[in-house]
């Protein structure tokens, strides 16, 4: 049985007209019985940690917090710190689940307000890796976004670190979802930062800068996503929607179409994930290069899921044709579960990890 999803189309700056295309989707997991739990950690590597998080601490607020799979601890204790460059660590189980043989590597954990998952900084050594900034419209590019109270506050504090602006006009600009903009951080990813609403304003439960936070994919064909993404995990995708000319120029463009799909990946509370696919003129300065990501890259974007039944899922994902970045696709054990690096069809790495409650008697 072929199930469809309704996305609607924007059909470029020269014309106005609308259109509703239907998206024919293969035989799926049910979103009610998903393999995915939850969201712990959204990640993206760096080429220098201690620059990283000092833009995300000093802009946003962010701070250092503990790894999800530490274990209790009093509301006292420290979040874990950042270990110099010089302590960077090195060990074979996490060179056979990164495929970085060699390497040495550490790792941030942080938390930013009003967000039921967190985010991590990678950064990995004595291994090559790759420095090329995304663009918005480069399959595999990815996009942090923050909703925050005061947008004008922010975007003085970014200016101030001169961080460099992808909106076209360089400034914030009027968008159906808000006014909005499209920065790069240290390393030349990006961060669309927008104003939220009065309504979720006064609905953050925690103070702080930032409000919500969600999580933008760029991807080559949205058929294809939606495969892999609602197929293959049986995320529920929601919500279908056009960009208008707002966003494209949000976005860094003049002219060309997106359309855009949401995903929803479960939990306490569900993180939203926008899949964007950009189509350029062609005729137009702007090319899309897709990426190929290693994790060991600067900027190389990973989510880190929390799944049950492991070896099912692999097996599903292997039988769907879907690739590993983990040797042999096969999990690493630890104690407090196994880990395994998948690939989605745009080179995004989505790690698979079962939590030992969960995880079968090795």
């Amino acid at each position: 049985m072929r199930r469809e999803v309704t996305i609607v189309r924007w059909l470029g700056a020269a014309s106005l007209a609308w259109a509703t295309v239907s998206v024919a989707l293969p035989n799926s997991t049910n979103a009610q019985s998903s393999p995915v739990h939850g969201l712990y950690n959204w990640i993206h590597s760096t080429g220098d940690a201690e620059r990283s998080f000092a833009f995300y601490h000093d802009v946003f607020g962010i701070e250092l917090s503990r790894s999800p799979f530490a274990g209790p601890a009093p509301a006292s204790a420290p979040p874990e710190r950042i270990r110099p460059a010089a302590e960077a660590g090195s060990d074979p189980l996490v060179w056979d689940l990164t495929n970085t043989h060699g390497s040495r590597f550490r790792t941030v954990f942080m938390h930013a307000p009003n967000t039921p998952f967190g985010l991590e900084l990678s950064e990995f050594f004595d291994v090559p890796r790759g420095e090329r900034p995304p663009n918005p419209w480069d399959p595999g590019a990815a996009t942090l976004v923050f909703t925050v109270r005061d947008l004008g506050v922010m975007v003085s504090k970014l200016k101030a670190r001169g961080a460099p602006v992808v909106t076209l006009g360089g400034g914030a600009i009027d968008s159906p979802r808000g006014r909005a903009i499209l920065v790069r951080d240290p390393d030349g990813g990006l961060v669309e930062v927008r104003q939220g609403t009065p309504a979720a304003v006064s609905a953050a439960k925690a103070p702080g800068d930032v409000i919500e936070t969600s999580i933008g994919i760029s991807v080559a064909r949205l058929p294809r996503a939606l495969e892999f993404y609602k197929g293959l995990l049986g995320l529920s995708a929601s919500e279908s929607r056009t960009a208008d000319v707002s966003e494209l120029r949000l976005n860094g463009l003049a002219a060309g179409r997106i359309t855009q799909a949401v995903v929803s990946i479960p939990g306490p509370a569900a993180a939203r994930v926008v899949l964007s696919e950009f189509s350029l003129p062609a005729r137009g300065a702007q090319v899309a290069t897709p990426f190929a990501w290693r994790l060991q890259d600067v900027g190389s974007p990973q989510f880190q899921l929390e799944v049950v039944g492991l070896d099912a899922l692999i097996e599903r994902t292997t039988r769907a044709g879907y690739r590993f970045l983990s040797v042999g696709a096969k999990p690493i054990q630890r104690p407090f579960g196994r880990f395994v690096f998948a690939i989605d069809p745009d080179g995004v790495l989505v790690e698979f990890v079962e939590p030992a409650s969960r995880a079968p008697i090795q």
